[in-house]
């Protein structure tokens, strides 16, 4: 009798071990009676807000929930003498699709198709297309998605006038057609006289390149796209920079930002790029 006395504090313990982890795996785990576990759902994706996105070397873009709203706010302010200037991006890595020159102008084409497929109406003329390089990409461009345009409604450029652009160090003057220098413009002279002095008090060097439509020939344009860059080399150095901080050369037709089968194109082609560069000191 005493030996059975002696087992039951050992029964005791067993039955609280068994009763402990059904109470763990039914309440706690949750598996009770079922070899399926109940799991809370993951969580939901963060919101992208973005309207339309793009994958690394690819040209067609992706529209997301907001891109009818940001379509339709682009449209409204598309009115007369508006124009709506779509400047598709790309990184150096990206190779041109096939019939463009780089995937931004492939990106900023395909949004000009699209656009005209779901807006019923819209002139084609209204639309520019260009490009633009993007030279520090983000660290999962390969991988994810990307903002790959950018939408901009301008006036339209009157004939014969000359225009700046300037996007962080990189200065666009758009030329008239056939020109390669200009009629006194204070808007260019006040901006190279900024420039100048801007240089004065830094150790940048300027690369200067000369661009054309496709109208003539290519040796022609090659001739023209280096008049247009030596005219703004010779301003600046009118303006006290030196000619040793400043390089030329001529890209002819053969690098265009936007579609020459367009007036606008064309003009977005007429160009003179400045590219300021820090000294390299090493």
């Amino acid at each position: 009798m005493s030996s059975r006395l002696a087992l039951l504090p050992i029964g005791l313990f067993v039955l609280w071990c068994v009763v402990c982890q059904q109470w763990y795996v039914c309440h706690i785990k949750q598996v009770c009676g079922d070899s399926t576990a109940i799991v809370d759902p993951p969580p939901a994706p963060t919101d992208d807000n973005r309207p339309i996105v793009f994958s690394w070397a690819a040209a067609g873009p992706e529209t997301r929930p907001t891109w009818q709203a940001y379509r339709d706010s682009l449209m409204g302010k598309l009115s007369d003498g508006k124009l709506l200037e779509i400047a598709g991006l790309y990184f150096k890595d990206e190779a041109a699709p096939k019939g463009f020159s780089n995937m931004g102008l492939a990106r900023a084409t395909k949004i000009k198709e699209l656009l005209l497929a779901e807006v019923p109406g819209l002139n084609p003329e209204r639309i520019a297309v260009t490009s633009r390089v993007v030279n520090e990409p983000p660290d999962d461009a390969k991988t994810g998605k990307f903002v790959g345009a950018s939408f901009n409604i301008k006036d339209i450029p009157k004939e014969n006038t000359v225009e700046i652009v300037e996007v962080d160090n990189t200065i666009t003057i758009l030329f008239p057609y056939a020109k390669s220098t200009k009629e006194p413009d204070p808007q260019v002279d006040e901006y190279l006289d900024k420039l100048a002095k801007r240089l004065q008090k830094t150790d940048e060097t300027v690369a200067i390149t000369g661009h054309t439509d496709d109208s003539g020939t290519v040796e022609y344009n090659q001739k023209l796209g280096m008049e247009r860059a030596k005219h703004v080399q010779d301003l600046l150095i009118s303006k006290g920079i030196k000619s040793n901080r400043i390089t030329i050369a001529s890209k002819g037709e053969l690098e265009p930002v936007a579609d020459n089968n367009t007036e606008e194109g064309s003009r977005l082609n007429r160009r003179v790029v400045l590219v300021l560069n820090k000294k390299d000191l090493s």
